[in-house]
């Protein structure tokens, strides 16, 4: 249970995120400034910067709270693996549900995906006490499928969830931007099946 002063600096961050998203409507993201967002938060920027060093970490916060208020959605498809053990189905509606969440967003999501790959390599993966909802979602059922020998277990289950990030995110670029030839049910069976399987020629 957290204390008052807790729930205090979680209000703040509250504040700031809805006020940073506010201008980033009105004035656009690269057109509003650090200033901006702490005169509209009614704090000062000395105060902002002890919770946000810049705006590309307050719209990946913005991104977390969204993916963290989907915590029933990452239950039931955690708990819906460990009933049906597949893990290719599992995979599968992760995808839809990364597709769900960035497409509502997706003025912002270029923005969240680059600075996302910049953070990614500012820490070992392993250590990171800080990952995201969707990487700690990935790694926990690829946890599970390497218990449960579907998945091979020479490989920490983060450092394969954090490959499958990065194949997302080019699935995603592609559902998005991609023209209108692109079978995007197909796209996404080719990144699940390459994930599982590997590059190497499959023979029959």
């Amino acid at each position: 249970m957290i204390n008052r002063r807790e729930r205090k600096k979680e209000l703040t961050k509250e504040i700031i995120i809805d006020s940073a998203l506010a201008l980033f409507e009105e004035k656009g993201f690269q057109e509003t400034y650090m200033e901006e967002i702490a005169t509209k938060s009614d704090i000062s920027k000395g105060t902002l910067y002890n919770y946000f060093q810049d705006k590309e970490s307050i719209l990946s916060a913005y991104f977390q709270a969204l993916i963290n208020n989907h915590d029933n959605n990452f239950s039931e498809v955690s708990e819906k693996f460990k009933e049906t053990r597949d893990i290719k189905e599992t995979l599968n509606k992760i995808l839809d549900f990364i597709n769900h969440i960035f497409s509502e967003n997706i003025q912002y999501t270029a923005i969240y995906f680059r600075y996302r790959l910049q953070t990614l390599f500012n820490v070992n993966p392993i250590d990171n006490p800080n990952r995201s909802g969707l990487e700690n979602l990935i790694s926990e059922v690829i946890k599970n499928a390497q218990e449960n020998n579907e998945l091979r277990n020479d490989i920490p289950s983060i450092i394969m969830a954090r490959n499958f990030q990065f194949m997302y995110m080019n699935y995603f670029i592609s559902s998005i931007y991609g023209n209108e030839n692109i079978d995007l049910e197909f796209s996404k069976s080719q990144i699940i099946e390459l994930f599982l399987n590997g590059a190497k020629l499959q023979k029959n």
